[in-house]
Parts: structure tokens; C-alpha cells; sequence
């Protein structure tokens, strides 16, 4: 019995010893591991989150921009369809009529001295004959203006054209043409008639806006032209003057 009580107690002391090697050696790297993956997996847990909020912000700033993107190139190509075609198509016809003129007169009229050349209405003249009436023989003569699609390119349409599609146009290009059509009303070329002091003043400022307007309308063309990827004039868009 008594050697049955000490194998006991040697199996006793043998298995303390090996739970104390185990809680010592092999329990404290299998918490650490444990910890570890625990860590690792809240980690990559974290990550994600970041991650999907980083994505979703992306997106977020991505449409936005796409959106903006989408909104300007619209508005352009309104711009450039809807007011800068003709309004240039105006400002060249003043061009080919300056080129003409050198070709058929040997006169050269620079820009400077004249940033806007344009073909006034033809006339039709009639003469009404009253024989043998009540008052007698009489003739009558009538002058009738006649405006073609040539002449009404020309600075008042031109004008009028840029106030109509304001929300078209440029600040700076909107203002001109509104500052125009006031000193064009006070313009001696147009026999309006006014004093001579403010002749003078509305005469100078009638040459000043409308060279300012073609420039303007030359640049915002061919910026247009750029900005929807279309071939432009790199001259024109720099000096706003018009080449043919």
C-alpha cells in the first residue's frame, strides 16, 4: 500500500512538473501568438474601414467633378454654337471686306485705323409719274433702303446680337456691348444729331468699344475652340486680332 501511495505521489510531482513547464514555456507564447492574431485581425478590420471610406470619398469627389466637368463643357459648346459662331462669322465678314478693298482700290486699311469695316444697305430708287390730275403733272421720287443678309452683318447686329444672348456671353464682352449701343445712340455717324462736345466724346468711345469687341470675340472664339478640343487660331487667341 505504501508503494502504491509513493508511485502516486511520484505521478503527482510529475504531472505539477510538466503543467508548470507548460504554463511556463508554451502557454505564454500561445497568449502572445493569440494576441497577436487578435491584433492582426483588428488591424486589418481598421484598414478596411479606411479603406472604404477613403473609396467612397474618391467616388464621391469623382462624380462631383465629373459632373463639373460635364456642366462646362455643355456650357461651352452652348457658348460656342449658340453665339461665338456668328459673332465671328461677323467680325470675319469685316475682315474679307478690308481684303476686297485692298484688292480692288490698292488701299490697305489697318486694323487699328479701322477695326470694323462694314457694307451699308443698298438703295432702290423709284419714280412715280402723275400726268393729267387734279393738281396737275407731278413726279414722285422714293428712295427705299434695302438691307441684305451682307449688310445686316454689321456693328448694331452685331451688338444687339451679344445683349440678346447675354447668358452666353462673357462678363467682359456683355459689358462692351451694352457700353457700345449707349455711345453708338450719341455716335455723329449715325445722325443722331446732339451737341458736338458730346459727339466728340461718343465718337471716340463708339471706336474704342468696338475695337475691344472684336478683340474680346476673337479670343473667347478661339478659347471656345480650345477648351471643346477644336483646331484654333494660337495668333488669334493671343492678340484677339482676326486673320483671314
Amino acid at each position: 500500500m505504501g508503494l502504491v501511495i509513493l508511485i502516486l505521489e511520484i505521478l503527482i510531482a510529475i504531472a505539477v512538473f510538466l503543467i508548470g513547464l507548460l504554463t511556463k514555456n508554451y502557454l505564454p507564447s500561445y497568449m502572445d501568438e493569440k494576441g497577436k492574431n487578435l491584433a492582426t485581425k483588428e488591424d486589418i478590420e481598421e484598414i478596411t474601414r479606411k479603406t472604404e471610406g477613403i473609396q467612397q470619398e474618391f467616388r464621391e469627389g469623382f462624380e462631383m467633378f465629373s459632373n463639373d466637368v460635364k456642366f462646362k463643357y455643355d456650357f461651352f459648346y452652348k457658348q460656342y454654337s449658340e453665339l461665338y459662331c456668328k459673332l465671328y462669322a461677323i467680325v470675319i465678314q469685316s475682315e474679307y471686306v478690308r481684303h476686297f478693298i485692298e484688292l480692288t482700290d490698292k488701299k490697305v486699311i489697318s486694323f487699328e485705323d479701322a477695326p470694323f469695316l462694314e457694307i451699308t444697305p443698298t438703295h432702290k430708287e423709284t419714280t412715280t409719274c402723275n400726268i393729267g390730275g387734279e393738281n396737275g403733272s407731278s413726279v414722285t421720287r422714293k428712295t427705299e433702303e434695302i438691307e441684305t443678309s451682307i449688310s445686316q452683318f454689321n456693328k448694331k447686329e452685331l451688338c444687339d446680337y451679344i445683349i440678346d444672348n447675354g447668358s452666353l456671353a462673357s462678363q467682359k464682352l456683355l459689358k462692351l456691348a451694352v457700353a457700345y449701343r449707349f455711345a453708338a445712340d450719341h455716335y455723329s455717324g449715325n445722325g443722331s444729331g446732339g451737341s458736338l462736345d458730346i459727339n466728340e466724346v461718343a465718337d471716340e468711345e463708339e471706336f474704342r468699344m468696338i475695337k475691344d469687341i472684336v478683340v474680346a470675340i476673337v479670343k473667347d472664339y478661339n478659347l471656345l475652340r480650345k477648351e471643346l478640343k477644336l483646331d484654333y487660331n494660337e495668333n488669334e487667341m493671343k492678340t484677339g486680332i482676326p486673320e483671314l
